[in-house]
This record gives C-alpha cells, sequence and structure tokens, in this order.
C-alpha cells in the first residue's frame, strides 16, 4: 500500500501522469490484488492528494489526474471486453466489481434485483456518495425477496413502468464509460441455477446508445413509492 501510495504522489508532482507510470501502479496491484477496503482507502488517499497540490490554475490537470489515478486501480480484466457465464461466481463477481470500481455513477436498469451480495454492493455504492439510480418492473418489485424496497429505503432513486407490460432490461452503465448486459437476472437462482450470461464492453458508441436509453426511461417513468 505504501508503495501504491508514494508512486500516486510522485505521479501529481510533475503533473503528468505517464503511461509508465500507471503501468507501475498496476504491476504491484497485480502482485497483490486489492480487496475492498483497501480500495476504499486508496481512493480516500487519491481524493486528499489531489486536494493537497490543486489550484485554480491546475484544477484541469487535477480533475484529470484523479480520473487516471482511479483508472490505474482497476483490474486488467476491467479494461477489455469479456464475457461470463452461470451457474457459478462469475457473472455476479462481474457485476459487483463494476459497481465497487465506480468512480462517479451507477445507472441500472434491471428487471428483478434479488440478490442480496449485489444489493450491499449497491448499497455500500450509494453511502460513498456515488449517484445510483435504478429503473426497474414494478411487477417484480413485489415479488418475495425483492431487495427494492430495501434500496429505497436507503435513499437510492428508484424508479418503475406503471403498465402491464414489463421493463425487462438487464444493463448497468458505470461513470458512462463501463457497460454490463446480457440475460443475467440479478438474482440468486441466476448464480446458483441458470445458464445466463454477461457481457462487459467499454466500447464507447454501445455503451452511448444504452447511456441514451436509460435516460429516456428515466424521463418517463415513475418514483418507485415503497
Amino acid at each position: 500500500m505504501d508503495e501504491i501510495i508514494k508512486l500516486l504522489q510522485l505521479s501529481i508532482e510533475d503533473e503528468i501522469f505517464s503511461r509508465s507510470e500507471k503501468k507501475s501502479i498496476k504491476s504491484l496491484i497485480g502482485e497483490s490484488p486489492l480487496d475492498a477496503d483497501q480500495l476504499n482507502f486508496l481512493r480516500s488517499k487519491i481524493y486528499e492528494i489531489a486536494n493537497e497540490k490543486a489550484t485554480p490554475e491546475n484544477y484541469p490537470f487535477i480533475l484529470e489526474w484523479i480520473k487516471n489515478a482511479n483508472s490505474a486501480l482497476l483490474p486488467k480484466s476491467t479494461e477489455k471486453a469479456d464475457a461470463f457465464f452461470s451457474p457459478g461466481d462469475a457473472c455476479r463477481n462481474t457485476i459487483i466489481n463494476q459497481i465497487m470500481y465506480a468512480v462517479n455513477t451507477v445507472h441500472i436498469c434491471v428487471f428483478t434485483i434479488s440478490d442480496d451480495r449485489i444489493t450491499s454492493a449497491i448499497i455500500d455504492s450509494h453511502q460513498r456518495g456515488k449517484q445510483v439510480r435504478i429503473i426497474t418492473d414494478n411487477d417484480k418489485s413485489l415479488d418475495m425477496g425483492s431487495d427494492i424496497a430495501r434500496m429505497a429505503r436507503e435513499g437510492i432513486e428508484i424508479k418503475m413502468d406503471d403498465t402491464p407490460n414489463h421493463m425487462h432490461h438487464k444493463f448497468m452503465v458505470v461513470d458512462n464509460i463501463a457497460l454490463i448486459t446480457g440475460s443475467y437476472n440479478w438474482t440468486l437462482s441466476a448464480a446458483k441455477y441458470n445458464h445466463e450470461n454477461v457481457l462487459l464492453t467499454k466500447d464507447g458508441s454501445v455503451v452511448k446508445s444504452f447511456i441514451k436509453e436509460f435516460s429516456q426511461l428515466w424521463d418517463s417513468m415513475q418514483f418507485y413509492k415503497p
């Protein structure tokens, strides 16, 4: 951890976050992957270092440095398009990792959410100050085991359709740069029993299309009232 912090401090001194500096940080993390507590600590350290160095003159660089520093903490597997399958933990872990590594926004548009592990990650992200918004299906929110009411009580913004039809999407956009989509329902059964899939991509044009769809649905749907 101390080595990572030292590299972060060095990377801000000359106001250039070089590719070699980013590679060095990733190499250290690759040798010893971060757990959630370590990641949260380093993220707090990034903002602490940035605040110490920020001036009105270098503010644009500071914003870019924060973005690059947070990116340097991401595992390599999150930087490419990849596919994951269930049964098993691969789909669920991919969803949770993207939520956990979010810097600013987590926009979720999912038919049903009842997997407590995913729900806990969503709530944690909200409590850490990320903008979390959820669109879901009104009928599925009434299912036994649904976590929608629990998340609403935590203050998370939730909208849903009010028609007899279903809001059947299953996608999430994180920080407007990473997209998760696929057949995978965010349920315990999907992880334990079902043959499902998740695609993770950062393809700009694809992500942009899903951002547009989320925005249109968000503007047209009603806030959930527990």
